[in-house]
C-alpha cells in the first residue's frame, strides 16, 4: 500500500491499473487519496479484478466517483490489456488537454470509429469522452458517470443489434443456451460482410451544447414503433436500455429516418470554476472584478496565481500581448520561478477568482504534495514544446517565401 500512495505523490500517473482484488491494498484508502485532490481526478484508471471475489456491476458502482475506463476479470487480461491501452494513449489528449494546454477551444469535434470486435472494451469511448465533459466544465463529476454509461450502453447497442443484427430473441435465446453476447457477435463476424461494419462515434462540443451521435452501418428499424415500446420500458428493461439512460443524461435525443442513426444533445452546465486542489486550500482566495488589475508590470514576482475562474489579458506597453484563463492552470509562473520583477501587467476581463500562493508557502506545499512540482515542470515543458513548434513552423513559413520569391 505505501508504494501505491508513493506513486500517487510523486509520479501523477497519467493511466492506473489497480489490482481491486489485491487482499493487500487498502482501496478505501486508495480512493480517498485520489479523490481529495483535484489534480488526481485526471488519471484515467483501469481496475484488474477476480470475477470469484468481485461482481462486476458492484464494482462499477464502488467506483463510480473515479475516472474508471475499464474493468477486466482474469480472464480477459490477456485479450483486452493491450487493445484498451491502444484505445487511452491513442486519444489520451481527450482526458488531459484541458489541464496541460495553453489554450482550449470553445468548440472541439472528432469520432472514434469502433470495429464489432470492440464490443467488450466499448465502455473505454466512453469514459475517455465523460472524463473530457468534467475536466471542460461541460457537465458536473456526478453526471459523468450516467453520461459515460449511456454513451457505453448506446455504442454496445449499435454492435449488437445494428452491425450484428442480433434481435432481442436471438440474444435471449443464446443467453439461456450459455452462450455469451461476446460468442454471438464473435459468430456474426465470420461474415465478411458484417465484419467489415463500423460505429461511428461522434462528438461536437461547442460552447452552448454537446452533441454525441452513434451511428452503425445495419438495416435500421422502426423508429415510430420503437419509440411507443420506449413508453411501456422500464429501467431494468434491456431492450432500449441505452435510449432510457440517454434519456435521464441528454436535454433532447434525436433519431434519423433510417433508425441506424441517434444524437444525444446536452446543454452545457458551464461549469467554469475549477476545484480547489488540495495543497492550495488554506491559500488566500481572491474575488476580482472585470478591469481590476491582479498584477503590475515592475511588481516583484515573489507569489504565484492558481486561476481558479475568470479571463485575464495581458498588457504589455499599452498592448494586449494574451489572455490567460482557467485552463492555463498559472498566472506569473515565470517570474515567479526566476525570482524576477513581473514584465508585464494582467488586468481581468471577466469577475474571477484566484488563488495567491506566495513563495515561502508554495515551498511548504511542495513539501508536502510533491506531485505540484512534477505538475509545474510538465505544464511548463508542454507550453514550450509548443512554442518550439511554433517557432519552428514559422521559421519553414519563411523558408517558403523565400523560395516563392526565388522562383
Amino acid at each position: 500500500m505505501p508504494e501505491a500512495l508513493d506513486l500517487l505523490s510523486f509520479e501523477l500517473p497519467d493511466l492506473m491499473v489497480v489490482h481491486l482484488s489485491d487482499r493487500k491494498l487498502n482501496l478505501d484508502q486508495l480512493k480517498k487519496k485520489i479523490l481529495e485532490d483535484s489534480w488526481l481526478h485526471n488519471s484515467g484508471l483501469i481496475g484488474v479484478y477476480d470475477m470469484g471475489r468481485h461482481d462486476e456491476s458492484r464494482l462499477l458502482d464502488q467506483y463510480r466517483d473515479l475516472n474508471l475506463l475499464a474493468l477486466l476479470d482474469y480472464s480477459q487480461i490477456r485479450t483486452h490489456f493491450s487493445k484498451i491501452l491502444s484505445i487511452v494513449y491513442a486519444n489520451r489528449q481527450l482526458i488531459y488537454q484541458n489541464e496541460l494546454s495553453d489554450n482550449i477551444l470553445n468548440t472541439f469535434s472528432g469520432a472514434f470509429s469502433i470495429s464489432n470486435s470492440d464490443y467488450s472494451v466499448g465502455s473505454v469511448y466512453a469514459g475517455l469522452l465523460s472524463i473530457n465533459m468534467v475536466r471542460s466544465g461541460r457537465i458536473t463529476d456526478e453526471e459523468r458517470f450516467k453520461l459515460q454509461m449511456a454513451l457505453s450502453e448506446l455504442v454496445l447497442n449499435a454492435i449488437e443489434h445494428g452491425n450484428c443484427g442480433i434481435s432481442r430473441e436471438e440474444r435471449d435465446r443464446g443467453l439461456s443456451g450459455n452462450s455469451s453476447l461476446i460468442q454471438m457477435i464473435s459468430e456474426r463476424n465470420r461474415d465478411p460482410e458484417i465484419e467489415k461494419r463500423k460505429v461511428l462515434l461522434e462528438w461536437d462540443l461547442s460552447e452552448e451544447e454537446s452533441r454525441f451521435t452513434i451511428s452503425d452501418e445495419g438495416d435500421g428499424f422502426d423508429v415510430e414503433l420503437f419509440k411507443k415500446s420506449l413508453q411501456k420500458a422500464t429501467s431494468e428493461s434491456l431492450s432500449g436500455r441505452g435510449i432510457l439512460l440517454s434519456r435521464i443524461v441528454a436535454d433532447r435525443i434525436l433519431f434519423n429516418k433510417k433508425g441506424n442513426q441517434v444524437s444525444m444533445i446536452m446543454k452545457n452546465r458551464k461549469l467554469h470554476e475549477r476545484l480547489t486542489p488540495a495543497g492550495f486550500s488554506g491559500e488566500e482566495m481572491l474575488s476580482v472584478r472585470s478591469g481590476d488589475v491582479v498584477v503590475r508590470a515592475g511588481d516583484p514576482g515573489d507569489s504565484i496565481f492558481y486561476i481558479s475562474s475568470g479571463q485575464y489579458k495581458v498588457v504589455h506597453h499599452g498592448k494586449i500581448v494574451g489572455r490567460i484563463s482557467p485552463e492555463d492552470v498559472f498566472m506569473g509562473e515565470m517570474a515567479f520561478l526566476l525570482n524576477r520583477d513581473r514584465s508585464a501587467s494582467v488586468i481581468a476581463e471577466t469577475a474571477g477568482k484566484l488563488i495567491r500562493i506566495p513563495r515561502k508557502s508554495f515551498i511548504q506545499i511542495l513539501k508536502r504534495f510533491p506531485q505540484y512540482g512534477l505538475f509545474l515542470s510538465r505544464l511548463l515543458a508542454n507550453r514550450l514544446q509548443r512554442t518550439n513548434e511554433c517557432i519552428v513552423q514559422s521559421l519553414n513559413e519563411n523558408e517558403e517565401e523565400k523560395k516563392d520569391i526565388t522562383i
